[in-house]
């Protein structure tokens, strides 16, 4: 064999090989329905296409149609047609009708596992939550949640980009702020908390309880640098302009520990909703915290869930612990 006809050969072989995996994955997907199996077995239960129908709440001609339909997509005569004696099952329909009831049992279970994960307060819960929420709201929520129902589980996933997990199917829902909804989700809100500014304790501020924007344009704005800080920056930088103030310089660092040190160790000053149960920082600094009373562009922090997508049982729960905590870990603005 020459060497063009050998290649000539090998490449048919591939595509034939290319073929057959196409036809195979065709393949997998059945041409019949659940509703067709169904029509084969309530007759295979009667003897008696007529009284399959008045069953099946059907009409005899759309049961006898849906079953012939059924007999070609198979390539198996099911029924032996008796006339005025109704019908029975041929050697192939024999062979098939316990396939078909337990497919149609499986579809059953299928049907009721999925009404249980939907309307049921137990089994695991999958929740993004946004990395400067995660700490200060999410360990109280979860106990709340699962003192109330013990049969829940609740897995956090700590997350700079909590839509993401929600729109690729890790998470259930998301507790985040109003900025990082999108066109493929629904925001509900939770609470709009006030803003505070964390300064060290030797701050000429830090006896205040209150302070403007104003008050720290000479300092430095310390800011965490995560992978998609451009919606958080948008955010404080809005901030700033509706004060009318321009940005201070911002000092980037890696989380929220590190900020809280460098705002400690008198680098800098940090924007907040959460007003810190304690004045330390890891590192033994001192902290303090002043509520910002500028008119802000309005922030909230609260739930996303898939627009199209109805929420479970299990999230409603936990979203209703997750409303009662916030309202004692925040501090909300009251609406005029």
């Amino acid at each position: 064999m020459s060497v063009e006809a050998a290649s000539l050969c090998v490449t048919d072989k591939r595509r034939s090989s290319s073929e057959e995996g196409r036809t195979t994955s065709v393949d997998r997907r059945p041409e019949f329905s659940l509703t067709q199996l169904l029509y084969f077995v309530t007759i295979a239960e009667t003897g008696n296409i007529s009284e399959a129908a008045e069953r099946l709440h059907a009409s005899q001609s759309a049961v006898s149609a849906a079953i012939q339909r059924l007999e070609r997509q198979l390539e198996n005569q099911l029924l032996v047609r008796h006339r005025a004696k109704g019908v029975s099952l041929s050697p192939a329909g024999k062979l098939l009708i316990d396939d078909a009831r337990e497919i149609l049992r499986q579809a059953q279970a299928l049907k009721h596992l999925s009404g249980k994960l939907q309307s049921e307060s137990e089994g695991r819960l999958d929740i993004a939550s946004y990395y400067s929420i995660t700490s200060c709201l999410m360990p109280r929520a979860i106990s709340r949640a699962t003192a109330s129902h013990p049969y829940l589980t609740v897995n956090v996933h700590d997350a700079h980009t909590p839509v993401d997990l929600l729109l690729n199917g890790t998470c259930e829902l998301a507790v985040t702020h109003s900025f990082n909804s999108s066109e493929e989700t629904r925001f509900t809100e939770i609470v709009r908390p006030k803003l505070y500014a964390l300064i060290e304790q030797s701050h000429p501020l830090a006896d205040s309880r209150t302070a403007s924007l104003a008050d720290f344009k000479s300092d430095s704005l310390l800011m965490a640098d995560t992978p998609s800080p451009n919606r958080i920056y948008a955010y404080i930088e809005s901030a700033f302009r509706k004060s009318e103030i321009p940005m201070p310089e911002v000092i980037s660092t890696t989380g929220l520990e590190a900020m809280r040190a460098l705002v400690g160790a008198g680098v800098g000053f940090m924007l907040t909703h959460h007003r810190p149960p304690s004045p330390g920082t890891p590192d033994g600094g001192r902290i303090a915290a002043v509520e910002i009373t500028d008119a802000l562009p309005q922030l909230s922090i609260g739930v996303l869930i898939l627009r199209q997508s109805p929420p479970s049982q299990r999230a409603c729960d936990f979203v209703r612990a997750l409303r009662m905590t916030a309202q004692e870990v925040y501090v909300p603005i009251t609406d005029v």
